[in-house]
């Protein structure tokens, strides 16, 4: 069982939506010390204001009652929101002579202060700004209690916060739908792969998906195609060998059935060595169609493929073709130099044993192996001096099952067998002349090994 992967839709959003986060957070943090530090100022300038204009009315007092030095706490003025902003009036000797209610009765500040000041009483702390009057020989103490001052500066910067969280959280939603919106055409490439019936390889539409994924949209559907191609392989590989193996299956009957029937020992032979020869002819075309149903489903990878002794594969294959009875009366040369080509090692000897087999079929006389380097490629021929084949012939020669040639014998799985693993290696094969101006030559073509230290078989 695999685990789930991990998911773009989630991780792009949580992403996004962090970084937001994030960005959110470090805005506020400075939002709220900037608010902090100007509410500050603001309570300040509220204070030297405050002061400036008791001055004004302690001073219109001061010309009425000259001679009053008792403190006189003025009367409170009934409003709405309670008094947070405190003040004390010092005459010349520096006695308390008037403070407003609910001011303290400590002095806010020490005599002769002036200018901005914290500090700490008995009824708590707080902010006092000192404006010494010298004209009218008075001292202005103007106090906020510091508690006071910090709740409302804080009050004041929360409320600033709250539509920044707003907007947050919208931003969140908006993320979250984007993502979901711009993900979608993946989702629906996904659900259209997953719908897909099993023999359904049509090419999936692309239309939908971005930019970056269509490399992706291609990629499936050059699968697609390749998975297609080999399904049509293996249905055309089981259908021609059902077919192809009836009439051999058929033969061994009639065979069998004649060797039932033989009045004497020598028409029992006949038929049972007629029987043997069949079973041999449908063992060669199992053997065939295993070996080409093999080849279909194997991809190999060139750069990792060994170097191989060229020379030494095709002298293999010829002293495996001289047990065979045409060879005792045709001759087989062999002019393969020392070449080496980067191949596989089970496929190769396949497809030059069946190069070899079909040309000492057809050969008259003759047949010569042959290899050469050039170009980058390594060319390895097989030539015979038979009948050859016509044009017309030699257009479906490669088809798999098609027999060539006038006695039609094989299993016609031969050359196209050599094809496949042509393709397999990156190369071709294609007919070329047969010897003595007559016969039929086919030649595989594959790239050279172009390694610097190439190996040379020991001779």
């Amino acid at each position: 069982m695999t685990s789930r992967g991990w998911s773009l839709r989630s991780r792009l959003a949580w992403l996004l939506v962090g970084a937001a986060a994030l960005a959110w957070i470090a805005s506020s943090v400075w939002l709220y010390r900037s608010s902090l530090a100007q509410t500050d100022r603001l309570f300040d300038a509220a204070l030297v204001e405050a002061a400036h204009a008791v001055l004004a009315v302690v001073a219109r007092e001061l010309k009425h009652h000259p001679e009053d030095e008792d403190e006189i706490e003025l009367e409170a003025v009934d409003h709405a929101h309670t008094e947070s902003i405190f003040y004390q009036v010092r005459a010349s000797r520096g006695e308390i002579v008037f403070r407003s209610p609910g001011a303290p009765h400590e002095p806010l500040a020490a005599a002769g202060a002036s200018g901005f000041a914290d500090a700490r009483l008995a009824a708590g702390e707080y902010r006092v700004y000192s404006l010494e009057a010298r004209r009218e020989r008075t001292t202005i103490h103007v106090a906020q209690p510091l508690a006071v001052r910090r709740q409302l500066a804080q009050s004041a910067a929360l409320r600033l916060l709250l539509p920044g969280l707003v907007l947050a959280g919208v931003l969140a939603l908006g993320v979250w739908l984007i993502v979901r919106r711009v993900t979608a055409p993946v989702i629906g490439f996904a659900g259209a792969i997953d719908a897909r019936a099993p023999g359904d390889s049509a090419p999936v539409q692309l239309d939908g998906l971005p930019a970056e994924l269509q490399p992706v949209g291609l990629a499936v559907n050059r699968l697609f195609a390749r998975v297609d191609e080999a399904l049509q392989h293996e249905r055309t590989l089981t259908a021609d060998a059902a077919h192809e193996l009836r009439t051999p299956l058929a033969a061994l009957r009639a065979q069998a059935q004649v060797a039932l029937r033989a009045r004497d020992e020598g028409e029992r032979g006949e038929a049972l060595q007629a029987l043997i020869g069949g079973v041999d002819r449908a063992t060669r075309l199992v053997e065939a169609v295993l070996a080409l149903a093999r080849l279909d489903a194997r991809s190999i990878d060139r750069s990792a493929l060994p170097v191989l002794p060229l020379d030494r594969i095709a002298a293999e294959a010829v002293e495996a073709l001289r047990s065979s009875p045409l060879a005792r009366t045709k001759q087989l040369q062999l002019d393969v130099p020392a070449l080496t080509v980067r191949a596989d090692a089970e496929s190769l000897p396949i497809a030059l044993r069946n190069l070899c087999e079909n040309a000492l079929r057809h050969a008259a006389s003759r047949l010569r192996i042959e290899a050469r380097a050039e170009a980058g490629e390594v060319t390895i021929a097989v030539r015979d001096d038979g009948p050859g084949m016509t044009e017309a012939q030699r257009a479906r020669a490669f088809d798999r099952f098609y027999r060539g040639g006038p006695d039609g014998g094989g299993a016609g799985l031969g050359l196209a067998l050599v094809r496949r693993v042509a393709e397999m290696h990156g190369g071709r094969v294609a007919f070329t002349a047969g010897l003595d101006g007559k016969g039929l030559g086919v030649e595989m073509v594959l790239p050279a090994d172009d390694r610097p230290s190439a190996h040379r078989p020991d001779r």
